[in-house]
């Protein structure tokens, strides 16, 4: 039992997290309708947003694109997240640790900074050493083009993880096709950034 839980190693130190890690289950299909209801509808249930009626497959289209635009717009900017991660560490400054911190908490204390729209990601908390020591930004339904050019690790956040794993690889996307012919490409990866707490920020 010893020997399986140091194979393990840190995964065991990232485990029970509460944004949703979706299972992969690659495949080609026209139902768009599955993949928001696998890998973005639980994030927006999370972050807040009212279900009401399942949305048409336009919405869930532009959804993708917003997606997209987001996820390109934050890891091709190496400090896009320092203001969150800042202003999060000074929120649980005199606190010994992230207890409490969802997306929703995280929401009202961001303030200044580049625009952030919630629904786009996930916080919760993590145990690195001890319960609930480090914060956790995710990245939700990412193209594994995208996956693959993240770059954020060690100038804002203490580690990164892919698809749930330290060492984590990019999975390939969820294929629909657009009017029955036009393949569009649906992210299945999950990007997660990790702050340690430390006096000053994130322990890097």
């Amino acid at each position: 039992m010893l020997w399986a839980a140091l194979c393990l190693g840190n995964s065991l130190l990232y485990a029970a997290p509460d944004c949703p890690v979706p299972a992969y289950a690659p495949r080609t299909t026209d139902r768009i309708t599955d993949w928001y209801d696998l890998y973005l509808k639980p994030y927006r249930r999370l972050a807040g947003i009212p279900e009401g009626l399942s949305p048409t497959m336009d919405q869930i289209e532009a959804m993708i694109e917003k997606l997209e635009t987001f996820h390109r717009r934050s890891s091709r900017d190496s400090l896009f997240f320092e203001a969150l991660a800042q202003q999060i560490a000074v929120s649980y400054a005199r606190a010994s640790d992230f207890k409490g911190l969802d997306t929703l908490v995280a929401g009202k204390i961001y303030k200044p900074g580049p625009d952030l729209d919630f629904s786009t990601v996930c916080i919760d908390t993590k145990t690195t050493k001890s319960p609930d020591d480090t914060f956790a930004v995710t990245l939700f339904g990412m193209t594994s083009y995208d996956c693959e050019h993240i770059g954020l690790r060690g100038l804002v956040f203490t580690d990164t993880l892919i698809n749930g794993a330290v060492n984590g690889g990019c999975r390939a996307d969820h294929v629909y096709y657009k009017r029955l012919i036009f393949p569009v490409n649906a992210g299945t990866n999950t990007v997660t950034f990790l702050c340690r707490k430390d006096s000053n920020g994130c322990l890097r």
